[in-house]
C-alpha cells in the first residue's frame, strides 16, 4: 500500500456501485406510488406514534402510501450507501460504519452527495490512521468492531457538524432569502435562478434552499417559482438520458443501463436519478445539469407557468397553468443539458468499469 497510487475515480465509482441499486429501487418505488396513489401519496396517512400507526395497508392509498414510503428510505440511505462504499474501498471495512453514519447526516443536513463524497475520504484517510496504530495485545480484537468504528465515527462526525453543517445552515439561509428578494424582478430571472440551484447538487444544499424558497413563495401565493422547482429537478435525469441516445458510444454498459433508470425518475421529479453520474464525473454533469435547468425554469416562468402543487412530476402538469409551455420548456432543458453533456463527456471504456470486489464476512473477533 505505501508508495500505491491513490486512486481516486476507483474509489468513487466502487461508492456508485453500491448507490446504483438503492437509488433505482428508490426512485421506481417512488414513481410507481405517485403514478397510482396520486402526486400527493405522500401526505396520505397522518402519523401519530409512529410515522405507520394510522397505517392500513388494505387501502389503496394506504398501500401506495407504503410503497412511497419504502421508496423515500430507500432514497434517504442513498448518499449514505455512497458514503460508505467509497470509504470501504479506501479503508476496508472499517470504514463501512462511519460512512454511513456521516453520509446519512450528510443527507439529512442537506449537504448531499457532495458533503458525503467529501466526508468519504476523510473517513478513509483517518480510518487508514487509526489502523497504524500500536496497540495493546489483549486490545487488537477490539479495533475493528469498537475501537475504529467508534473514534473515527466520533471524530470524523464531529468534523462533519463542525466545520460543513453549521456554517452551510449559515450560508443557506441567506442564499434563500436572496432567492425570494428576486421575485419583484423578471419572472425569468427568478425561473432561471431557481432552474440553476436546482440542477447544482441534486438534493443538496443548493437544492434544496432554492425548492425551500420556492415553497415560501408558493406559501405566499406566487407561484412560479413552484413551476420552476419541479421543471429544474426533473430537467437532469431526463437530460443524462439524452446524452446517452445523442452519444451512446462514450457511456458504459452499466450508464446505459442506469440512464434509462433516471428517465422515469425524472418525468416523476426525482432528481437523484442523475446521482450516479454526477458523483462519477461532476465537473461535466453538474455545468450541464445547471444550464439545462436554468433555461429551462427561465422559459416555464417566464411564460407564465405557475404550479401549486410543489412535487409530482408529470403527474401535476395538467393542474399547472399554461402547462403547454411547461413541456415545452422541459424539452427544451433536457434536450440542451444532453447535448452539451454528450459532447464534453469524455469516453468510457468497458475495462474502466470497476467490478464490484464481494466483501469478506469475516469479523475477526477475538474473545478473549
Amino acid at each position: 500500500m505505501a508508495g500505491q497510487k491513490f486512486d481516486v475515480k476507483k474509489h468513487v465509482m466502487t461508492g456508485i456501485s453500491y448507490m446504483i441499486p438503492i437509488v433505482v429501487c428508490g426512485g421506481i418505488l417512488c414513481a410507481l406510488a405517485k403514478g397510482f396513489g396520486g402526486y400527493n401519496i405522500g401526505s396520505a396517512v397522518e402519523a401519530g406514534a409512529t410515522p405507520f400507526s394510522n397505517l392500513n395497508p388494505f387501502t389503496w392509498s394506504g398501500f401506495w402510501w407504503g410503497v412511497n414510503k419504502l421508496g423515500s428510505v430507500a432514497m434517504d440511505f442513498a448518499v449514505a450507501v455512497m458514503t460508505a462504499g467509497v470509504a470501504y474501498s479506501i479503508a476496508g471495512r472499517p470504514g463501512i460504519v462511519p460512512g454511513i453514519v456521516i453520509g446519512y447526516c450528510s443527507a439529512q443536513s442537506k449537504a448531499g452527495f457532495l458533503g458525503g463524497l467529501l466526508m468519504a475520504f476523510i473517513i478513509g484517510g483517518f480510518v487508514n490512521w487509526m489502523k497504524t496504530w500500536k496497540m495493546p495485545k489483549w486490545c487488537e480484537g477490539l479495533m475493528p468492531v469498537m475501537i475504529i468504528p467508534v473514534i473515527s465515527t466520533f471524530i470524523c462526525g464531529m468534523i462533519f457538524l463542525c466545520l460543513f453543517a453549521i456554517p452551510l445552515s449559515i450560508i443557506m439561509n441567506v442564499f434563500q432569502k436572496w432567492i425570494v428578494s428576486l421575485n419583484g424582478g423578471a419572472k425569468a430571472v427568478i425561473g432561471g435562478v431557481i432552474g440553476a440551484c436546482m440542477g447544482f447538487d441534486m438534493g443538496g444544499p443548493v437544492n434544496k434552499t432554492a425548492s425551500m424558497a420556492a415553497n415560501a413563495l408558493g406559501a405566499d401565493g406566487i407561484y412560479g417559482p413552484m413551476a420552476a422547482k419541479i421543471i429544474g429537478g426533473m430537467t437532469p435525469p431526463i437530460g443524462i438520458f439524452i446524452a446517452t441516445l445523442i452519444k451512446r458510444n462514450k457511456f458504459s454498459k452499466v450508464e446505459l443501463e442506469t440512464a434509462k433508470t433516471a428517465f422515469p425518475m425524472g418525468l416523476c421529479f426525482i432528481t437523484e436519478g442523475v446521482l450516479p453520474f454526477a458523483a462519477a464525473d461532476p465537473v461535466r454533469v453538474i455545468p450541464s445539469c445547471m444550464i439545462g435547468s436554468a433555461l429551462a425554469g427561465a422559459i416555464a416562468v417566464g411564460m407564465g407557468c405557475e404550479s401549486v402543487a410543489g412535487h409530482g412530476g408529470i403527474f401535476v402538469v395538467p393542474m399547472m397553468k399554461n402547462p403547454v409551455w411547461f413541456l415545452v420548456a422541459l424539452l427544451a432543458g433536457s434536450v440542451v443539458t444532453g447535448i452539451i453533456y454528450g459532447l464534453i463527456k469524455k469516453p468510457g471504456t468497458e475495462d474502466g468499469e470497476e467490478k464490484e470486489t464481494d466483501i469478506d464476512i469475516d469479523l475477526d473477533i477475538q474473545i478473549q
